[in-house]
């Protein structure tokens, strides 16, 4: 087993080009997910040509979220009004990122978000893939101070997409008391090894605490700050249970359905509320949520049909995105962030 939090993700290149990766849940909901929030986000910066440094970008999903069609949505921006660099501190993934995306105009380039990131002047700030969760909390909050304060010093305003491991994640139920620990992504397609890392979780409030806590040793004003909760149910170790092995696989189930396969059944699918000690409103959520989930599958029925099973899968995503409150109760939570340089 390879425990060795700098040892690069030698099994990356497998997972992050293998097919079985992209699976339903992951095309059908999460990149939706993440696609509405870029859309957010690059709708609250001017109409110009896009200039974007993609921070912890791995092998390139931040720049296909960007530019390629999810399900009915349209690209954010198209290719000719985007100029986009990616870094990432495991040049294995750069690697990957060049090959992937040859051809294309974008660059991808080396770099550690603790020391120093490429000069520049951009307006979308964007993370996915949970970049920042692999950093102690003290670093993410020094890094976006860096951010923010490079945005005081060159324009008016920028957009931070700032993506991080929810705390309150049915996944980990057991975990909730803690926000950093060893984290088994045990969930890599095709890998050899088993990859563990130390890793911090939030929810809304740590999240809002660390950001307003940049801004102010940046000099910068936060004029709008939203959060999206993404995998409430879906998150890739309710497939796994590594963490809990008490929850259905949900994530197994959904694909399934969403491939037409009538031998999930809805008692399978049911959602109990988790037990762990949580703040009052995680506790609200996750009742209020279980009774619309179960409400789904009652008034669906068993499917008897590939595309009933397709129809019921459908409508479990749409519970998911419609339910979502920014608490930090899914697999991973975004903040969009608007900062701006204080008025003199």
């Amino acid at each position: 087993m390879n425990t060795t939090a700098a040892t690069p993700y030698r099994d990356a290149k497998a997972h992050y080009t293998s097919p079985k990766r992209r699976d339903p849940v992951k095309t059908m909901l999460e990149e939706v997910v993440s696609h509405r929030v870029l859309r957010d986000a690059v709708d609250r910066i001017p109409d110009r040509p896009l200039r974007v440094l993609d921070v912890g970008a791995g092998t390139g999903d931040g720049l296909a979220l960007l530019t390629e069609r999810h399900g009915d949505l349209a690209p954010v921006v198209d290719d000719g009004r985007l100029d986009y660099l990616g870094v990432d501190l495991d040049p294995g993934m750069v690697d990957t990122a060049r090959s992937l995306h040859a051809g294309r105009s974008a660059r991808f380039e080396v770099a550690d978000m603790r020391d120093g990131l490429p000069p520049g002047d951009f307006d979308l700030y964007l993370s996915c893939g949970v970049p920042y969760s692999h950093l102690p909390h003290d670093d993410t909050a020094e890094v976006l101070t860096g951010l923010m304060r490079r945005i005081v010093e060159t324009r008016d305003r920028a957009v931070l997409v700032v993506d991080v491991l929810g705390r309150y994640s049915v996944e980990w139920t057991p975990r909730w008391g803690e926000t950093r620990w060893a984290y088994n992504m045990s969930f890599f397609e095709g890998a050899s090894e088993t990859v563990e890392d130390r890793m911090s979780f939030y929810d809304r409030r740590s999240l809002d605490d660390t950001l307003v806590e940049a801004a102010t040793a940046a000099g910068a004003r936060l004029s709008g700050v939203t959060f999206t909760d993404r995998s409430v149910l879906v998150g890739r170790h309710t497939a796994t249970r590594a963490f809990n092995q008490g929850i259905p696989p949900y994530r197994t189930l959904l694909n399934d359905l969403a491939r037409g396969d009538t031998g999930v059944s809805a008692a399978q699918l049911r959602f109990e509320p988790p037990t762990a000690e949580a703040p009052a409103r995680v506790e609200a959520f996750f009742a209020t949520f279980a009774e619309r989930w179960n409400g789904v599958l009652a008034s669906a029925g068993e499917p008897r049909s590939p595309e009933q099973a397709k129809r019921l899968a459908q409508a479990l995503f749409a519970c998911e995105q419609q339910s979502q409150q920014g608490l930090g109760v899914g697999h991973s939570l975004m903040a969009t962030v608007v900062v701006e340089r204080p008025a003199a």
